[in-house]
């Protein structure tokens, strides 16, 4: 399928959106990504010209489909995708994938997000918000420092407005930010999560939100991987854990 560039637009530090045109609708869920595949490579990349995104827009927000990307100097397709001229066609395959949102489960949804992988969340959370459900969601989001924060201004704005939709954003670095940051400091551990959950009022080991209680993690494998073990000594069944491991940045 041909996709059409049509928008470019900064959401963080080193964060760029990439919003495109299908020739023909495409019918996804929140949470699904496209192969996009690059007419040539200006730069050299071993891994070669296709990459995997997941959708960071809503399947509210009309035909255009967009992808958020870090763009790192040591990828030569992430340097060629920055450099594309609007109006540029690319190849796209999808949607695919299986980290997606329910709107069958009525239980709340704990995401878990680290760096870049919050894509899929600002999709999903976009979509909820668009359609007025009633899901409960809280988003707790790692970045090294606040200029990093995709999205960072629509999620505050969206969780001030829906009061079912909560964010907590903390990062790991405060000390190299030129930007006085006030919110949480330190990396997710089993204390921070234990601690916003249940500020929150929802308690893990309450049985009646036990048995629809999500997690959700999205996030480089080193965080993921974090994510789980601390979930497992939190006793939280495999069931009741979704994730995705964002590779190759």
């Amino acid at each position: 399928m041909k996709l059409t560039l049509v928008k470019k637009q900064d959401e963080a530090q080193g964060t760029k959106s990439f919003f495109f045109e299908p020739e023909k609708e495409v019918r996804y869920i929140a949470g699904q990504y496209f192969y996009i595949t690059l007419p040539k490579l200006n730069y050299q990349d071993p891994r070669g010209s296709t990459r995997d995104f997941t959708l960071s827009s809503s399947p509210s927000e009309g035909k255009n489909l967009r992808i958020t990307t870090r763009i790192r100097q040591e990828s030569g397709f992430k340097k060629t995708l920055d450099e594309l001229a609007i109006r540029s066609i690319v190849e796209g395959e999808g949607p695919n994938g299986t980290f997606i949102f329910d709107e069958n489960n009525k239980g709340p949804q704990v995401f878990l997000a680290g760096g870049i992988g919050i894509t899929p969340f600002r999709s999903i959370i976009k979509y909820v918000f668009d359609k007025k459900l009633d899901t409960q969601i809280h988003l707790i989001y790692s970045n090294s420092v606040p200029e990093q924060i995709a999205f960072r201004k629509e999620l505050t704005d969206i969780s001030n407005f829906n009061p079912n939709i909560k964010v907590s954003m903390t990062v790991t670095k405060p000390e190299e930010s030129k930007e006085r940051w006030t919110g949480l400091v330190g990396r997710m551990d089993e204390l921070m999560l234990k601690k916003l959950i249940e500020n929150w009022s929802l308690k893990m080991n309450n049985p009646h939100l036990g048995r629809n209680l999500i997690f959700w993690l999205c996030g480089p494998p080193p965080m993921v991987d974090a994510m789980e073990q601390i979930l497992s000594k939190l006793n939280i069944s495999p069931d009741h854990i979704r994730v995705e491991k964002f590779t190759g940045y």
